[in-house]
């Protein structure tokens, strides 16, 4: 029954009524293959729900060190745009630093602040997509996509369907669907906003309210980061405060909840804020696998940089791949998947970039 289905069972009960010599026992066999059969459909659609306890592989990364002009102030984002890596840098008056993608050596910078049609104005590090040769970031409520063209930046400005006056986490699954966070008071974790303008709450938290108190204080318990894939037809979202992450695509099913039970782990996000750990600091996506940067600390043990961060590899059925251990701290990073790199900086180093190349 379990591997034929219904068709098996109807073999079954034909045989049973034919024979003259079935009995109680065989009825029993029969309820039970049925009440089997049941079980098996009602979950055939059912999200599947993972436990890792380890990753299959796991390398200690030594950084390659570049030095560069002292121009970075607190970077937080880091793009590949054609031949050019892209940092962006929150605390700079010129939000955006240009280096040459081989030998990282300075070009230029791009990208005011102020009210023109190329400038910025509150922008965020993260990607709301990176495809087709260019990155879009959220600024406020719109969103500014760059591109290069004869190695010069151009930056361009694009409206969300839906005109809200700020959007949390934003991603774009396609160019006509958009994925942000509920709201601080919403029962569902995500708005999907469609290209007609319409909006939609969904996916239930993984729990109620009852242990915080309050819907407010549960939903800061599950703050999430999320990254698309870059065909659109799914999304992965990493709690930052639990070794978990949640595969969804885009009709907002959840196709895989995983379970990290990998040291140090926390069966449940406490309660108090002070005792969690921040897992998840950052993440990118490609094609084939999502990269995310990993502290796995307390506040406290960041604080006393107890350890160095990690860069956690999964494929976009939700296994873990590998795990990638750095031998220094960095707060930003981007993915070189052909040429198998990891670039990255950390805010309290305005003149270095590391290369991490992957095994």
């Amino acid at each position: 029954a379990f591997l034929y289905g219904p068709n098996l069972y109807w073999v079954i009960v034909r045989k049973a009524l034919i024979s003259r010599r079935y009995n109680t026992v065989i009825m029993k066999r029969i309820v039970y293959l049925l009440f089997l059969v049941m079980c098996i459909s009602s979950c055939k659609n059912q999200k599947v729900d993972d436990v890792y306890t380890a990753f299959p592989e796991s390398h200690t990364l030594t950084a390659e060190i570049h030095q560069i002009p002292p121009i970075m102030l607190n970077p937080r984002g880091m793009y590949l745009l054609d031949s050019s890596l892209v940092v962006f840098n929150d605390g700079l008056d010129t939000c955006f630093q240009v280096f040459d993608r081989n030998s990282l050596e300075y070009r230029y910078s791009f990208g005011l602040k102020g009210n023109g049609p190329e400038d910025f104005n509150m922008p965020s590090g993260d990607v709301v997509y990176n495809r087709q040769g260019e990155v879009a970031i959220l600024d406020v409520n719109m969103l500014k996509v760059i591109s290069f063209k004869d190695g010069h930046p151009v930056v361009g400005t694009r409206k969300i369907p839906a005109q809200n006056s700020y959007y949390n986490g934003l991603i774009s699954l396609n160019d006509s669907l958009f994925v942000c966070n509920g709201d601080f008071e919403d029962t569902k974790e995500f708005m999907f906003i469609h290209g007609d303008g319409t909006l939609e709450l969904k996916v239930d938290y993984p729990e109620g309210i009852d242990r915080f108190g309050s819907i407010l204080q549960r939903n800061q318990a599950y703050e999430h980061m999320a990254v698309a894939r870059p065909s659109g037809d799914r999304f992965a979202s990493f709690y930052t405060f639990q070794r978990a992450f949640r595969i969804i695509n885009e009709e907002g099913d959840i196709l895989k909840n995983v379970t990290l039970a990998i040291e140090p782990f926390d069966e449940q996000i406490p309660v108090d804020d002070e005792q969690r750990r921040i897992h998840v600091l950052s993440v990118r996506a490609t094609q084939d696998y999502i990269y995310t940067l990993n502290l796995d600390m307390t506040p406290e043990e960041i604080y006393q940089q107890k350890s160095f961060p990690s860069i956690q590899v999964y494929s976009w059925d939700g296994e873990p791949v590998k795990k990638y251990n750095l031998d220094r701290f960095i707060s930003s990073f981007t993915i070189d998947e052909s040429s198998q790199m990891i670039y990255g900086a950390f805010a309290e180093k305005e003149d270095e970039i590391y290369v991490f190349r992957m095994k």
